[in-house]
């Protein structure tokens, strides 16, 4: 088959293509039968604003922003032009040793945006290395501090922090089939949503020997879970009690998604560390990372066993850091983390008037980030579980009217932050039009 779709593809058979994905292309999460009998993955080719375009020449909306992180918006030529700009001078230099100049630029760039004293940026590729290096941190500032015996870890059930196996032993979302990999690395303990349970637990497992909390400020993978305004000012004065480093993991809620720059502003909180990834260039290169407040970095400076003797490969990138600078410009510039904010808004209400459908028991939603429970009963309000023919049935319509997300066990929203009240409407016309034909086949 010829693309249909504009250069450089023009003479790719994607016919071809998808063969070769299907014999080589091991995709993350995806089922390969499934995969198989759709004759090869969708093959996404274009991209401009809120719309991306098929190698058949069919645009969609991207509902989910890629995947929680095209905060920008598709095809920004001055985030590729500030790339090629800076590969053209220096590709790379390895942080171990030297600094780049926008590596150093973003580092000071971040510090300056973050909440609070959060001040020290170390770098990462993604979110799960993002997690992974604040666990280390934590570990190695209680043993500079002459407590090693801090070793336990808390977090919240049901939410997910990425999946290298040190991270993999905070997660609790059903869908990473932790299981499997035990026994993982670390003493995790979870808790669920209340202050009250984290002082309870550290209280039972011993003030001294527990090392950090880690949450996010929304949950995502629990269908957009908001917490109470209470929540996180209860848990900053807990874990200062007992000397817990508290972790706020941004990976997905930072850099405007939520109607403000990191979601710990919507609580006036400032933790320990704050993970990020994802939306800070917006996908345009892979970048992480952890921001840490000048206590925690204090703690690794003295002699060279104090060091934090950790770090990758790409920690640093000089072009990945080139790109977040771009992006960030852009963020600014057009007021997105404002406009995020107020479209917001005005995509909850619209998705509020979808709870008239049998299959959605609740909408929930803060910033560009909304979250809508599908269940089979209203009365028993149980979220549909994962693999269910009505999701499956549901994703199917999505995608034949033109609109990109997920949808288990919740269907989750989150568009690029560039998005226009009148593309929201849309979006909601396509979502309604769905969930009726879903529910007319019973």
């Amino acid at each position: 088959m010829t693309s249909t779709v504009s250069k450089p593809y023009a003479d790719v058979d994607f016919d071809e293509l998808k063969q070769a994905a299907l014999d080589h292309l091991w995709m993350p999460f995806t089922q390969y039968n499934d995969m198989a009998e759709a004759g090869g993955p969708m093959v996404i080719v274009e991209g401009d604003g809120i719309r991306i375009k098929d190698s058949n020449g069919k645009s969609y909306i991207d509902g989910i922003g890629g995947l929680f992180l095209i905060n920008a918006g598709h095809g920004r030529q001055e985030i590729v032009d500030a790339v090629a700009n800076q590969l053209s001078s220096i590709h790379y230099a390895n942080t171990f040793a030297y600094g780049t100049v926008p590596t150093i630029k973003l580092a000071k760039r971040l510090a300056d945006l973050a909440p609070g004293d959060l001040n020290k940026v170390f770098f990462a590729s993604g979110g799960s290395e993002a997690v992974e290096t604040a666990v280390k941190i934590i570990r190695q500032y209680h043993v500079n501090n002459g407590q090693p015996q801090r070793t336990k870890f808390i977090a919240r059930r049901g939410s997910y922090h990425g999946v290298s196996l040190g991270a993999l032993s905070i997660n609790s979302y059903q869908g990473v089939q932790r299981s499997i990999f035990d026994p993982l690395l670390m003493d995790v303990k979870f808790v669920g949503d209340t202050a009250d349970e984290v002082e309870d637990l550290i209280k039972f497992e011993g003030p001294d020997t527990m090392a950090g909390f880690i949450t996010e400020p929304v949950s995502v993978t629990r269908g957009v879970h908001i917490p109470p305004d209470d929540y996180w000012p209860n848990l900053r004065e807990i874990c200062d009690r007992y000397g817990v480093l508290l972790v706020a993991d941004e990976v997905i809620t930072g850099f405007g998604r939520t109607g403000k720059m990191f979601a710990m502003e919507h609580w006036n909180v400032t933790p320990d560390l704050m993970t990020f990834a994802k939306g800070v260039t917006s996908g345009y290169q892979p970048v992480g990372g952890v921001l840490a407040r000048q206590k925690v970095a204090d703690a690794f400076v003295g002699d060279k066993k104090k060091t934090f003797t950790h770090g990758y490969t790409y920690s640093g990138h000089p072009a990945g850091a080139a790109a977040a600078l771009a992006n960030l410009d852009i963020l600014e510039r057009e007021n997105l983390v404002e406009n995020s904010a107020t479209v917001g808004k005005y995509l909850l209400d619209r998705l509020s008037a979808l709870k008239e459908h049998s299959m959605v028991a609740d909408v929930r939603g803060l910033g560009l980030l909304t979250g809508m429970t599908l269940v089979e009963d209203k009365a028993k309000g149980e979220p549909l579980p994962m693999g269910h023919p009505k999701t499956k049935s549901l994703n199917k319509q999505l995608v034949e009217r033109g609109l990109l997300t997920r949808g288990e066990p919740y269907l989750l929203l989150s568009p690029p932050l560039t998005i226009t009240k009148s593309e929201v409407d849309e979006m909601v016309k396509i979502l309604d039009e769905s969930l009726t034909a879903v529910e007319q086949e019973g």
